[in-house]
């Protein structure tokens, strides 16, 4: 089974490999007629680490290997798309709480089998497909060459879980912990819904759409699903940032102005001061329409990360396009400073800060500015006598 899923292939699923690794241990241990009584769950009598530890063993090769190839398609494709911890603890969580619904079952429904022992991963395989069920809920994957939706696998899978329980209880009797499989399926089901992957599956879809309709040449489409992506996490700059690109690239400059903007305020409100100026830099060589304050903000930005002369062209065309303005103005008197500081041309700092003078005679920056001038004369007069 593939998946068409954009997710990088080359994370190596550690924890999958682990407990695939495990469960073979756990088969030739108990092949080897190893005493291993503690590790196994038996309902009527067990230690509290067996619910778990009981995963790792198989009465048969045939038990193992299929919950081996189950794990292996669905855990490799749950833990490379989310965080190895959430799929951890899914797996923890999920194969415990199999091994005890199973044994409630036993010891309600079934007391006359409460001493045979329970092994068996297939709870802790029935977590991850719960999971995988939140985390691809939008997905397509594709069984040879027939593509189908994620969720149809797993309905076909449940469906037959759920037939087998309810015959266990109709029936009696069975070998397969088919209530077990229902209760590992539910808390993966839980924890992924409470860890959110529901947004992050949701995601994963919108970007695999546009990247579809980016690559057939549907520029309009892409736009819209970019625009959806910002609906669903507002407070993603990246999201934001696709949105401007795809706006910017499709002529529809005030709707990129716009998700520039949010990306700006994004990075501001979250500290991300590196992405932020990038983004700004990017922003003046689309020649995006941004309003004075943002300007100035990000230019000053600009100049603390070293892009002096970025920052420069900026306030200099800030201070030309927002006269008579308080941006403006402040914009034309850090040109001045970032010429005489950083740029060292000292005489075009004078040529700054006299129309700076001129332009705003009543400044209350006037002080500073006179200051700036002295140091920027006294600067060409010291280069002027070398």
């Amino acid at each position: 089974m593939n998946r068409r899923m954009n997710i990088s292939w080359r994370r190596f699923p550690l924890i999958t490999t682990a407990i695939c690794l495990l469960m073979a241990a756990g088969y030739l241990l108990w092949q080897g007629e190893m005493s291993l009584r503690s590790l196994y769950l038996v309902p009527q009598r067990f230690a509290f680490w067996s619910p778990f530890t009981s995963c790792f063993l198989h009465v048969s090769a045939a038990h193992l290997v299929g919950n081996l190839l189950w794990l292996i398609v669905f855990g490799t494709m749950v833990e490379r798309a989310v965080r190895r911890a959430e799929y951890l603890l899914v797996l923890v969580a999920g194969g415990t709480v199999a091994s005890l619904t199973q044994a409630w079952v036993i010891l309600t429904f079934q007391p006359d089998r409460a001493g045979v022992p329970i092994m068996g991963a297939s709870g802790m395989v029935a977590a991850v497909i719960g999971a995988f069920a939140v985390r691809f809920f939008a997905e397509n994957v594709q069984v040879w060459k027939v593509s189908m939706p994620s969720l149809l696998p797993v309905a076909l899978w449940l469906i037959a879980q759920l037939a087998g329980a309810m015959r266990t209880l109709i029936e009696g009797g069975g070998t397969v912990g088919y209530w077990g499989h229902l209760g590992g399926f539910i808390t993966g089901l839980v924890l992924a819904l409470s860890l959110r992957m529901t947004r992050a599956g949701a995601r994963s879809y919108l970007l695999q759409q546009m990247t579809t309709a980016q690559r057939q040449g549907d520029l309009l489409q892409a736009l819209r699903i970019a625009q959806g992506w910002c609906e669903l996490e507002p407070g993603s700059v990246q999201a934001a940032l696709t949105a401007a690109r795809i706006a910017h690239t499709v002529g529809e400059e005030s709707l990129s102005a716009k998700y520039y903007q949010q990306a700006l305020a994004l990075c501001d409100a979250q500290d991300e001061t590196k992405t932020g100026v990038d983004t700004f830099l990017e922003a003046r060589q689309h020649a995006v329409p941004l309003p004075p304050e943002v300007c100035l903000r990000w230019s000053l930005r600009a100049e603390q990360a070293g892009y002096w002369q970025e920052a420069l062209e900026a306030l200099q065309n800030l201070a030309d396009t927002a006269q008579g303005t308080p941006e403006g103005e402040n914009a034309l008197l850090q040109s001045a400073r970032i010429t005489l500081q950083y740029l060292n041309q000292p005489l075009q700092a004078v040529a700054l800060l006299e129309r700076f003078l001129k332009q705003h005679p009543n400044s209350p920056l006037t002080a500073y500015a006179l200051d700036l001038l002295r140091q920027a004369k006294s600067e060409a007069g010291r280069k002027g006598n070398r």
